[in-house]
């Protein structure tokens, strides 16, 4: 199972995908002064003199990570299912892209009022997770068409 290519891409894929759920995503500028909230996948976060305040309005962008991240840890387990296994892959991609999709409407259309978003490192492991998924899902397609060309050599 950890021989195969495919379950190292798998895994790094996850790995960014838990990183990215668990790391905030930037922090808000804001025009006037005070502390910056910080913008996690699950909610917005704003210290205050009374103490943190947080706003679920972004709680849609934790929900589809964690489903990506167990479609991906799924897929590691369904090495012998190798059809199934890339389904699960492209099906994480494209829950994926939902994110991106959701993420950038929501920095450029949610957060107008509150001050503009400055992008931390982990709004950029999405698109890693992607990138692994894709390579996963081309090496069990290789696999497959391994698999039945040895088939019809028999």
């Amino acid at each position: 199972m950890i021989q195969r290519k495919q379950t190292l891409y798998l895994l790094l894929a996850a790995v960014a995908t838990l990183a990215c759920l668990s790391l905030p995503l930037g922090s808000i500028e804001q025009q006037g002064m005070g502390v910056e909230p910080v913008l996690y996948n699950i909610a917005l976060v704003t210290q205050g003199n009374t103490g943190a305040s947080l706003d679920f309005t972004y709680a849609p962008l934790a929900v589809l990570l964690a489903v990506a991240a167990i479609l991906e840890l799924t897929a590691i387990f369904l090495f012998k299912n190798r059809m199934r296994q890339s389904r699960l892959c492209a099906i994480s991609i494209a829950v994926i892209f939902a994110w991106i999709v959701l993420f950038m409407y929501f920095k450029y259309f949610g957060m107008t009022e509150t001050g503009q978003l400055q992008q931390g490192f982990a709004a950029y492991l999405p698109f890693v997770s992607a990138v692994f998924n894709w390579l996963a899902f081309r090496a069990i397609r290789a696999d497959e068409q391994l698999v039945r060309s040895a088939d019809r050599i028999r």
